[in-house]
């Protein structure tokens, strides 16, 4: 099956489509990206995805991206050819260097690089085992950039201890996942790490929070600290092609009982309710 794909202001299969070798996102990892998750051919979260987008293009100052309208465009016509569950990809760039001159200053108001495709979702398990791994990212987290050497070691760290995730902590203090966000039951109450440059405000994240007030479950956004994180009763990870993921292993050892938790399958409810509702 053709994988249906955008590229600065054409629709084309993704087989053999090709950039310019000297594009600053090639070169630079100049660029920023963003990716939403799509159940029965519906966006979900697509106002929030759009402006964590608008957010990431004006913190790196990529100027003459696309319109909201005409990503809304690209996104409609992406999933019309793509399953029912699928994600579409946003990516943009800084573009190609005029004259092979990096960094001039005319080349910031230039023309970016626009890429967007839209894959089937893949598939999910039931649960996770984790790994605990030193953050040694940069400090702007909050964007998301085409950067992701770090988050590259980190997930193959995981794999390389056949766990899912990697839960990236500084210190004492707990992050994130390198592709997800983190939550904790910790003596009964829930708890996720606040939000702040160092970590990724993730829309299925906020969509969780969102949940649990709408359904009467609280929670605290506030320091989580490795020690608690290892002594919790339940853990969860959340994430775009994640949704709400148990972790029911962490560092080797068993998380509460070793069995998805109670709270962790309530809020894993609520969450694919949102996602199959009509």
């Amino acid at each position: 099956m053709s994988i249906p794909a955008y590229y600065n202001g054409e629709y084309r299969p993704l087989e053999g489509l090709t950039i310019p070798i000297m594009d600053h996102g090639f070169l630079f990892a100049d660029g920023v990206y963003e990716l939403m998750p799509v159940y029965s051919k519906r966006p979900r979260c697509l106002d929030d995805h759009l402006e964590r987008l608008k957010n990431s293009l004006a913190a790196v100052h990529i100027n003459n991206a696309p319109e909201e309208s005409t990503w809304r465009e690209i996104c409609a016509r992406l999933i019309e050819q793509s399953p029912d569950e699928c994600f579409v990809y946003f990516q943009v760039t800084r573009g190609v260097i005029p004259d092979g001159a990096p960094f001039r200053k005319q080349f910031l108001d230039g023309s970016p690089t626009v890429f967007a495709m839209a894959q089937p979702l893949p598939a999910r398990p039931d649960s996770i085992s984790a790994i605990t791994r030193e953050d040694q990212r940069w400090g702007r987290c909050h964007i998301k950039s085409l950067m992701l050497l770090e988050t590259v070691f980190a997930t193959q760290a995981a794999v390389d201890q056949e766990a899912g995730e990697a839960i990236l902590h500084r210190g004492e203090e707990v992050m994130e996942g390198a592709t997800s966000n983190v939550f904790a039951v910790v003596d009964g109450q829930v708890r996720t790490p606040a939000l702040s440059p160092r970590i990724l405000p993730g829309v299925t994240r906020k969509l969780t929070l969102k949940l649990m007030r709408e359904n009467g479950m609280e929670y605290q956004e506030g320091l989580l600290r490795v020690d608690e994180l290892r002594r919790a009763e339940e853990v969860w990870v959340t994430g775009s092609t994640r949704g709400v993921m148990p972790v029911v292993e962490l560092d080797g050892s068993p998380v509460g009982d070793g069995a998805i938790g109670p709270v962790t399958q309530r809020v894993r409810n609520w969450y694919r309710e949102f996602c199959n509702a009509s």
